[in-house]
């Protein structure tokens, strides 16, 4: 039987596409965490995340918006341990950009004119360590070797796998990790606002956010990433062949009463780092690592707004001048014109 990290990651791969899977034969996609199937397309239009390091305890806050009028749908991520399964608080991220939102700075511009997994089990067969009900999700847990028989396992319970996004699964689970599927309860109605935000906690010696299924994506992977731990964190790029996260944010937070959500769930101070990026699905070939950085400075992104202005013409205050200048070149001209004659 594979042990507890597997049976976490598998639980979360399960429970993303259970909350997308619904009606009939069902439409798969990815967000940038995971993948999804739905009885509907389902377009993300947003993932935003939170990872909370502390001691061996990762914890995941996950809020994905997205355009669907799905009213079934599933949810997978792969997490290294058995998890821990809550409905989170969207007011969280809220408080969040607030905290981290880059300083701005307008241009304006004159124009002429008129963004370590445990050992495999030895069997065949998918596990299931967990299944529970939480708010509107329904949530299961999978262990497994054998990516077939998880997607076997799935299919028989109303989470039909796209043959891609099966043996994506494959290497997940040869690490040891487990399957998180989460569906929507069917009287949570469609999807047309998002997915309720979702918190999955687990054991792990290795911080990572799980990125290899969004290589089964149709469309860029939008994602804004928080970290909250001891020090500034540092990320591994999932995409190689592409541009790294940018850094938007880094900084020590205390509880503050502006921030009653955040604030819950500090004990002190504690240092919050953000990333913001776009994958392209076709270069993800790893999970997200975290490292703590080099240094814990500060750092806030300037974004800069150019404003692009017309310019009048002519320009009431210019007038004169243009007026007085007419007057000298023709004055210039006579004389030359006489004394030519």
């Amino acid at each position: 039987m594979a042990t507890g990290r597997t049976a976490t990651r598998i639980a979360v791969v399960l429970a993303f596409a259970a909350t997308l899977v619904a009606v009939d034969p069902a439409t798969s996609g990815a967000c940038a965490c995971g993948a999804f199937v739905a009885n509907d397309e389902l377009r993300p239009q947003q993932e935003t995340a939170l990872v909370e390091l502390t001691g061996r305890t990762e914890s995941i806050t996950l809020s994905v918006r997205a355009r669907s009028e799905a009213t079934r749908a599933a949810f997978l991520m792969p997490v290294p341990a058995r998890a821990r399964f809550e409905v989170a608080d969207g007011e969280l991220f809220t408080e969040l950009d607030r905290i981290s939102r880059p300083d701005v700075e307008v241009r304006r511009v004159v124009v002429d004119g008129d963004g370590a997994g445990a050992p495999p089990q030895s069997d065949h067969r998918a596990t299931v360590v967990d299944h529970v009900e939480v708010g509107p999700y329904e949530v299961a847990q999978l262990a497994g070797t054998d990516a077939t028989a998880v997607t076997q396992w799935l299919g028989e319970h109303d989470f039909t796998l796209p043959d891609a996004l099966g043996g994506a699964l494959g290497p997940y689970l040869a690490e040891g990790w487990l399957v998180v599927a989460v569906r929507l309860a069917p009287t949570s109605g469609s999807l047309a606002d998002g997915l309720p935000p979702m918190r999955l906690a687990f054991e792990t010696d290795a911080p990572v956010y799980p990125m290899r299924l969004s290589a089964t994506a149709a469309g860029r992977q939008p994602l804004r990433l928080y970290v909250l731990a001891d020090h500034r964190m540092d990320v591994g790029n999932p995409a190689p062949r592409g541009a790294a996260p940018d850094l938007t944010f880094a900084g020590e937070v205390k509880p503050d009463p502006r921030y009653p959500t955040l604030s819950a769930a500090l004990t002190g101070p504690r240092y919050l780092t953000r990333y913001d990026a776009e994958f392209q699905p076709a270069h993800i070939t790893d999970d997200i690592r975290f490292t703590r950085a080099a240094t814990d400075e500060p750092h806030r992104a300037v974004v800069v707004v150019t404003e692009y202005v017309r310019s009048s013409w002519p320009s009431p205050a210019v007038l004169p001048v243009l007026l007085a200048s007419a007057l000298v070149v023709g004055a210039v001209v006579v004389v030359r014109r006489r004394r030519r004659g």
